[in-house]
């Protein structure tokens, strides 16, 4: 499957990684159970880590990311506390399609979930951000996000 969900760190994190072609029924599939058929699981993480630099082509409908968008805020009203990184960045030589549905993607992440949330151009950018984050908010400083 094109995208991968995994807990982190003894369960205190998640980490959502694609790569390939991915369609918004992929997605949706990859999403819903952690982020909305175990509501008391999702209560325990700390940090949601979605890494998209092996994206080649992102095959959503408004619908669908619509869709996608409410299940991050559902969560996020289920733990506020979270902290939500994003890893999105996109050569220039891409499908200009791909390049404006993930920057939709993290407008609407952003703007309908209260976690608070940065988009990274590379993952070890976001795995600084999230370490003094999680440390400063929660005193957690022994993560491995893998």
């Amino acid at each position: 499957m094109p995208i991968n969900v995994k807990e982190c760190d003894g369960g205190i994190g998640i980490l959502i990684e694609s790569r390939g072609g991915v369609t918004g029924q992929e997605l949706i599939d990859s999403l819903e159970k952690p982020l909305s058929h175990d509501r008391e699981k999702f209560k325990t993480y700390r940090y949601i880590l979605v890494d998209h630099t092996s994206l080649k082509s992102l095959d959503l409908t408004d619908e669908t990311l619509d869709y996608i968008s409410g299940l991050f805020a559902g969560a996020s009203s289920v733990n506020p506390e979270a902290i939500l990184a994003m890893v999105a960045y996109v050569s220039y030589g891409a499908n200009i399609d791909l390049i404006d549905t993930t920057s939709q993607m993290r407008e609407l992440f952003m703007n309908r979930s209260c976690w608070e949330t940065l988009q990274f151009k590379t993952r070890p950018e976001a795995v600084r951000w999230l370490k003094g984050k999680l440390n400063d908010k929660f005193g957690i400083d022994d993560l491995t996000f893998s």
